[in-house]
């Protein structure tokens, strides 16, 4: 008991100290207050993207969305007061059904419209995850991700309210879990192994709403904005895989990233081999989600499992989808302040709270740490299903 009591009082300490520094630099930030971390020379500039193609859609220059020159030149003509000078590269590779989502939004100029994004996604998220946890949850939105999240005017706290309400509601009522799973699909790289989890759980009702929800929402986008633009889109997805691309968006978003590939690029590995190791994380985030959905009992852990496998399987995540991981860190937390924890289990929990920012540094000193931190931490979650399984996990035995 007296080591529990420790084991919080420390972590409330420590949260508390980071929330404390991360709400003051949010608030100097976006109000050019005075420079206490990273300098920033554009404010939320991943929303200004989303709201680009709004305009462009309302504008009657839907066309531009998936032309990459054309709408960095549009945003570069609509954002002059927001930009320090010209951007050259600024894409919007989501598929439509995310522009469908940010429609009602088309009305309000950007700064509104930001704020009332970030506001109406940060309260979905507190409905659907933070009113279970309300200690964790003011420690989750004041975390170096929230920050990230908050800064680049990401749409993470959507992703995670959609993500983790899925999975709350998945035992109680499959429609509303599907429901809430196949609206998370407006962005593939987090979505890709909710099917493959749904189905290994044989949730067969909540696979059925998710594939009806993703079709539902791709039909009417299909009848707002035609099938030319879903030609588009898939075209521009297939460029975005091109060599010449994925060269672009390493070397400008580099410093941000937290995937297999970018890590081994960053030490310096052939494109080939850094393509080989994500496939290869691919492969085992593929298999620990299907053992883990097929043989453990629903829990934290096995969630923990699951969204540290999107970071394994997927080679486009930032620092701030590092937000998606918080609440599960919280969770296995808990677990181990009411039973006990593995060697090394409070570092890695640390040490990846940490990670958006610092992560960033370790980067550009070509010390890209960040997957073997998150590899380490579904470690930790693989090992607490040992204790939930409804048959023998690969390596459970070891780790117990």
């Amino acid at each position: 008991m007296a080591t529990a009591r420790t084991d919080l009082g420390i972590a409330a300490a420590f949260c508390g100290v980071i929330g404390l520094y991360d709400a003051i630099y949010v608030v100097f930030a976006l109000g050019h207050g005075p420079v206490i971390g990273p300098i920033l020379s554009v404010l939320f500039p991943d929303f200004l993207v989303f709201h680009a193609a709004v305009r462009a859609f309302f504008e009657g220059k839907l066309a531009l969305v998936y032309d990459i020159d054309a709408f960095t030149q549009f945003q570069n003509a609509i954002y002059t007061d927001r930009f320090p000078g010209p951007v050259s590269f600024r894409p919007f590779l989501y598929p439509p059904i995310w522009l469908l989502l940010l429609l009602p939004l088309g009305a309000l100029a950007v700064g509104a419209a930001y704020a009332a994004f970030m506001v109406a996604s940060a309260l979905l998220a507190t409905l659907l995850e933070g009113r279970h946890d309300p200690w964790g949850w003011l420690a989750i939105v004041t975390s170096p991700a929230a920050v990230w999240t908050i800064l680049a005017g990401q749409n993470t706290f959507l992703s995670l309210a959609l993500f983790y309400g899925g999975w709350h509601a998945l035992e109680r009522s499959p429609a509303l879990a599907g429901i809430l799973l196949g609206l998370l699909a407006y962005k593939p790289q987090i979505w890709v192994l909710v099917p493959v989890a749904l189905l290994a759980a044989r949730q067969w009702r909540a696979l059925a709403w998710t594939i009806g929800t993703v079709a539902v929402l791709s039909l009417v986008s299909l009848g707002i904005f035609g099938p030319g633009f879903w030609r588009a889109f898939i075209d521009v997805a297939r460029e975005a895989g091109s060599t010449r691309i994925a060269d672009i968006m390493f070397e400008r978003i580099y410093m941000h990233m937290t995937t297999l590939v970018a890590a081994a690029r960053i030490v310096g590995l052939p494109p080939d081999v850094a393509g080989a190791i994500q496939l290869a994380g691919s492969a085992l985030a593929l298999a620990a989600v299907w053992f883990a959905f097929r043989r453990a009992a629903p829990g934290d852990a096995r969630t923990a499992v699951l969204v540290t496998a999107t970071f394994l399987v997927s080679p486009y995540t930032l620092n701030y989808d590092l937000l998606l991981l918080m609440p599960a860190i919280v969770a296995l937390f808990r677990q181990g302040v009411a039973g006990r924890f593995l060697p090394g289990e409070r570092v890695v929990y640390l040490v990846l709270w940490l990670m958006p920012t610092f992560g960033m540094v370790l980067n550009r000193l070509d010390l890209p740490i960040m997957p073997l931190v998150i590899l380490l931490f579904g470690a930790f979650a693989w090992a607490r299903l040992a204790g939930t399984t409804k048959g023998e996990l690969p390596g459970a035995a070891a780790a117990r």
